[in-house]
């Protein structure tokens, strides 16, 4: 009976912990989504990326959230309405803008708040505060990628061809002007070699002008008309090649401009097209102008955000304990791994070590003729035991429940002097005594938060064991602990591996 009794309290007290604990996780998730300060609503000609609590910002700090959003019948734009934290201040001229959180369509609002004071045509002037229900007038809208995308992915083929274009022409007319250019020096340059001859011959002629008779002066007379012909005919030829070389370089001109004017009406071209895209016209309009993918991408990014954010707050804690019993006259040792995805949640693993094992008696009775006899056999097999727990912290006070050494159990731990000092209790393990086994120990820091010296007592309530009992017995230890956290095992690990490394080298 007692047994029974024992076993139905430890499943009562099991109950009202997981019923306390969800009564805990709904008060808190209450209220945290609880409707709290004020409301002020905004207009945006597109509400694309932006959701019910998608977060609102003023100067990098979270001020609220997108409480709800709605078609404004009138003007035809959405109208978003954001839920203001107490305490912020709103004023008219404040100013909102939807701004980009990453590539995937996530957006969120910035907000600035404004100023109490403003000057008007040159007067100071006190603007109202905003209340719960007004309306911030200043809205600012990017421009959408996707239009972006559309309009350089239409304007590169035209500067394609306008490139293409440019290359024909320095590949073409330009290329024979500059030929034609290099052939007259060339032939200009024969000529001019001529000239400089016949001027040297003028010189020297002249220099004997005053010993020179008639007929030399004649002589010199026709070579100088000859002279002026020669420069008449180069001018000529001259003229004829640059004229030839300006009318290449009208035609390239020319051409130059038709570009320019197919480029002017491709880009009209590319301005109809996003017009209709962005009244949703066409499939790629549909897929622009329609929030199913980016509700998508964001319901995406929400669950791998979720999912590296509890990753990266897990907290691991490796635990090394070792006990001495009194009474048993032997050690008892503990391997535990405490998982913490938050600060007051946490799971234990723990492979225990208990060298007075499992323990089976059997009782065997013999009648003869005049007296009965009774002998009681107790088998004990060492074996590894195991515990797994969830637990939950509330201020200075910790509850556990779920495995215990390979039995069902829960447990409760109080922390003071700033968890230096913790006072811990169990009871688990209904079947092998009498009563269940109940285990009270305390830890004190004897360095930092790291060696704990650890005492206490084990199976309180079964002082004496009872005839026919399986379990263990009244025992007190004194123990030390060794705790380690995700820091101190990446310092060994590195602190490790260089000497491993260093030891190689040698």
């Amino acid at each position: 009976m007692r047994r029974s009794l024992a076993g139905l309290t430890v499943g009562a007290l099991a109950l009202v912990v997981v019923v306390t604990t969800y009564m805990l996780f709904q008060y808190t998730s209450k209220k945290i989504a609880g409707g709290t300060g004020y409301r002020v609503s905004a207009l945006f000609r597109s509400a694309l990326g932006v959701y019910e609590r998608t977060r609102v910002l003023a100067a990098g700090l979270r001020i609220g959230q997108v409480e709800e959003r709605e078609l404004d019948q009138q003007t035809g734009k959405a109208r978003v309405f954001i839920r203001i934290l107490p305490g912020i201040r709103l004023y008219e001229n404040a100013s909102i803008a939807k701004k980009a959180a990453s590539l995937l369509g996530e957006y969120y609002l910035d907000i600035d708040p404004g100023s109490p004071e403003a000057i008007r045509d040159g007067q100071r002037v006190v603007l109202r505060e905003l209340k719960d229900g007004d309306e911030i007038k200043i809205v600012t809208e990017p421009v959408e990628m996707g239009e972006i995308m559309n309009s350089v992915g239409e304007t590169l083929p035209i500067l394609k061809d306008i490139l293409a274009d440019v290359k024909m022409m320095t590949s073409g007319p330009i290329k024979d002007i500059a030929n034609n250019a290099d052939q007259l020096l060339a032939r200009n340059s024969v000529i001019v070699e001529r000239l400089l001859t016949r001027i040297d011959d003028i010189a020297a002629t002249i220099q004997g002008v005053a010993h020179s008779k008639a007929e030399d002066i004649s002589v010199t007379l026709h070579n100088v008309r000859e002279i002026s012909e020669a420069i008449k005919g180069l001018v000529g030829t001259t003229q004829g090649e640059v004229s030839g070389a300006g009318q290449d370089l009208r035609n390239s001109l020319q051409k130059l401009q038709a570009s320019i004017d197919n480029l002017d009406k491709s880009l009209r071209n590319v301005d109809k097209i996003t017009g209709r895209m962005a009244d949703g016209e066409g499939t790629v309009g549909h897929l622009l102008t329609d929030d199913t993918v980016a509700k998508n991408l964001d319901s995406i990014t929400d669950d791998v955000s979720t999912i590296t954010r509890g990753v990266s707050r897990l907290q691991t804690i490796v635990g090394l304990r070792t006990e001495y019993n009194y009474m048993a006259h032997t050690f008892k040792s503990y391997v535990s791994i405490q998982l913490a995805p938050r600060p007051d949640k946490f799971y234990l693993i723990e492979l225990v070590d208990d060298p007075r094992g499992y323990r089976s008696a059997q009782s065997t009775v013999r009648y003869s003729s005049n007296e009965v006899y009774s002998s009681q056999e107790v088998t004990t097999t060492e074996k590894l035991r195991f515990s797994f727990m969830f637990g939950k912290r509330w201020g200075p006070f910790q509850g556990r429940f779920g495995i215990k050494e390979s039995t069902g159990g829960i447990g409760g731990d109080l922390f003071l002097l700033d968890d230096r000092l913790t006072l811990s209790a169990d009871i688990y393990d209904t079947r092998s005594n009498q009563y269940p086994r109940f285990t009270a120990r305390a830890y004190l820091a004897v360095y930092k938060k790291y060696l704990y010296l650890v005492g206490g007592v084990d199976d309180v309530f079964n002082y004496t064991r009872t005839q026919g009992a399986a379990g263990g017995f009244f025992d007190w230890f004194l123990g030390a602990s060794l705790v380690f956290n995700d820091q101190d095992l990446k310092t060994m690990l590195m602190f490790g591996g260089a000497s491993a490394a260093s030891s190689a080298g040698k």
